[in-house]
């Protein structure tokens, strides 16, 4: 893995604890979530970065670590990015709450590699 990669996924770990503060601050309430925009933007903003950052991961950790669907992760920042005004917060919160903690479960582990 080259160097580069490793501080990518460093920087996704983080945005990744930062998106758990924003939902412990807002009591990881989904009713919050669907009717606080600071929750919402605190939250999404997170989720586009992480987004951009995988599409900058070197295609040999990609095809490495096979396990990640980081094709599915670049997409949803393009959602997040080009259709925030139509973004479906049942589907950003489902990824809050399931997709992410599975990300930055299997980076984690990628890490612990190295």
């Amino acid at each position: 893995m080259k160097n580069k990669d490793i501080i990518i996924l460093r920087k996704i770990l983080e945005y990744c604890t930062q998106l758990e503060e924003a939902c412990d601050m807002f009591n990881n309430d989904y009713g919050t979530f669907i009717n606080n925009s600071v929750f919402q933007n605190a939250c999404c903003m997170c989720i586009l970065q992480i987004g951009e950052l995988c599409k900058v991961l070197s295609e040999e950790l990609r095809i490495q670590e096979n396990t990640v669907p980081w094709k599915e992760w670049c997409g949803i920042r393009d959602i997040f990015a080009h259709q925030y005004s139509n973004l479906d917060y049942e589907s950003a919160w489902d990824t809050i709450q399931y997709d992410l903690p599975e990300l930055k479960k299997a980076i984690g582990k990628i890490l612990e590699q190295f």
